[in-house]
């Protein structure tokens, strides 16, 4: 015998197979089949059996020189753009100097006061010594007249005892003598007044002598501060960045944003960074190259330049599962040409160098003195750092 249809005994249980009959059908409309593609950007790959691998930033040979100004003021002139390669002394950027070259043009001032006080007195002191010159002459003419006066006394008294001669004239002789004596003692007097004189000029002319230096002292130090509020190119190199516009106000000292940044861009340099538990694989002499991020076809040859002594902390993470965060690597530095490798200073390249195999390694393992050198007696830190890449270039001959 037939039942009857039942709403919640055969309603719901067909609404459910209809759902799920639409479910099925929607989720099979749209699926699609996967398609096997090649990832657009092949993965680096070494060109060596054994190798130690690395990421690397270009930077100067000089490394990067964050420029500053010794002296704060508002930027009234800037001659270099980004990009522009320029000599060592090359005006990079100034201040308002005004203020600067008031203070030379008072000193100025000052020195040439100092040297006309010295031009005065030394004028004083040719008329003095011509007044010594004139008082010395007096006292000769002075003592001649003395002796004559002396020798007329001693005659006219022989003459006055035997009655020769007046007692009045004796007496007149008598008076000339006395009378040379004094004057004689008065010339003397006046040349020893005319070389104190002299004496007191001579030390004025020392006082102005150096009231003279001082001047001159401050007006070098106003010069040179004049001089500062220029900035200029402390080597041959290219404008990598300028932070400064006209009119901002340039701080002076350290910045954390520097005001321009510069360095020597022929040869360029790579910094490695290897992996702390590698780094004793890595040899100077062992060839590597770097391979450009985007398009790993593009490969420099590098040659090594130094290692960094110092064993810093990883700084850039991949965020690989594998990767601890105290990873400390060792930083090793290369050289390339920049026209055989075309990159830009600041990117990032990965680096693979030669290494033996690890059987070998262990044998002569690379160590910390491996990365000391002494100074040759006359050579600069910058000359020591900026190795010519000619000379560079004999390791990395090979892959």
């Amino acid at each position: 015998m037939l039942r009857s249809f039942s709403i919640k005994r055969h309603g719901i249980p067909l609404l459910a197979l209809a759902m799920l009959g639409f479910a099925s059908w929607s989720v099979a409309s749209k699926y699609r089949p996967r398609v096997v593609t090649s990832p657009p950007i092949a993965a680096p790959t070494s060109p060596y059996d054994d190798d130690v691998a690395g990421s690397g930033i270009v930077e100067p040979a000089s490394e990067v020189i964050a420029l500053a100004t010794e002296r704060g003021g508002v930027v009234d002139r800037i001659d270099v753009v980004a990009g522009d390669l320029v000599k060592a002394g090359q005006p990079l950027f100034s201040i308002d100097d005004r203020n600067y070259r008031a203070a030379v043009s008072q000193d100025e001032a000052t020195v040439a006061s100092a040297i006309a006080s010295i031009a005065a007195i030394d004028q004083n002191l040719i008329l003095q010594q011509a007044a010594i010159d004139q008082a010395r002459a007096n006292l000769e003419g002075a003592e001649a007249e003395r002796t004559r006066a002396t020798l007329d006394l001693a005659r006219y008294t022989h003459l006055v005892q035997d009655a020769w001669a007046t007692h009045q004239r004796f007496e007149t002789a008598t008076a000339d003598a006395d009378k040379a004596n004094a004057n004689v003692a008065a010339a003397k007097a006046a040349l020893a007044s005319a070389q104190q004189q002299n004496n007191v000029l001579l030390t004025q002319r020392k006082d102005a002598e150096a009231k003279l230096d001082q001047a001159k002292a401050v007006l070098d130090g106003a010069r040179v501060d004049l001089d500062k509020t220029v900035t200029k190119a402390p080597i041959d190199g290219a404008i990598l960045k300028v932070n400064v516009r006209l009119g901002e106000y340039a701080s002076a000292g350290v910045l954390p944003n520097p005001l321009m940044t510069m360095g020597s861009i022929d040869p360029l340099h790579v910094r490695v960074d290897v992996d702390e538990a590698e780094a004793w694989r890595v040899r100077p002499d062992s060839p590597a190259i770097a391979r450009l991020r985007g398009n790993s076809r593009i490969v420099g040859r590098l040659s090594f330049v130094r290692f960094e002594p110092y064993v810093l902390p990883k700084r850039s993470l991949t965020d690989d599962t594998t990767e601890r965060v105290d990873t400390r690597v060792l930083q090793v530095i290369y050289a390339f040409n920049p026209s055989e490798f075309p990159v830009f200073v600041g990117q990032q390249v990965d680096v693979f160098i030669r290494a033996p195999k690890r059987a070998d390694a262990m044998q002569n393992p690379t160590a910390g003195p491996t990365a000391f050198r002494s100074m040759v007696p006359g050579q600069t830190l910058h000359s020591q750092r900026e190795t010519p890449f000619p000379q560079a270039a004999a390791n990395g001959d090979r892959l």
